[in-house]
């Protein structure tokens, strides 16, 4: 089975705008996701760890559910990325009220010390029935 001729000027003129679009752009968009606040801090482990047991908004269609920070943990990593300060992975472990439950999905995140920005929540499992759990990962181990 061929590739009919529609298909190909279709995949090659992406692979063209792919091609034609500046680093630098690629650069400053990255750059954006690693920055939070209006002073431009790193969102890195040794930002959240100060922050224990304080709470942080989050801003979930049209309503606010305040989550408190209970746990920041490394992930396991591979011995060779030890002695490289930029490669780092951690989790973040949030509880809220039960009767806020929130969905796995992508929010929009404030703290009066670091601002605003958005991380991915995703609900996990505990034995305390009387709180909701949820878990941030950050994982700039890998490339």
């Amino acid at each position: 089975m061929g590739t009919s001729r529609r298909d190909f000027l279709k995949k090659g003129s992406l692979v063209a705008l792919a091609a034609g679009v500046p680093i630098s752009f690629a650069e400053q968009a990255m750059a954006r996701t690693t920055t939070v606040g209006s002073h431009g801090s790193l969102l890195t482990k040794n930002a959240f760890a100060p922050l224990l047991d304080t709470d942080f908004v989050v801003n979930s269609t049209g309503r606010k559910v305040t989550l408190r920070l209970m746990q920041v943990s490394d992930l396991p990593r591979a011995t060779h990325l030890h002695s490289k300060p930029d490669k780092e992975g951690f989790s973040l472990l949030f509880a809220g009220d039960r009767s806020k439950a929130l969905k796995q999905n992508t929010y929009s995140i404030e703290h009066e010390k670091l601002g605003g920005f958005h991380f991915l929540l995703t609900p996990t499992m505990s034995s305390d029935k009387s709180l909701l759990y949820y878990e941030v990962v950050v994982n700039r181990l890998y490339p």
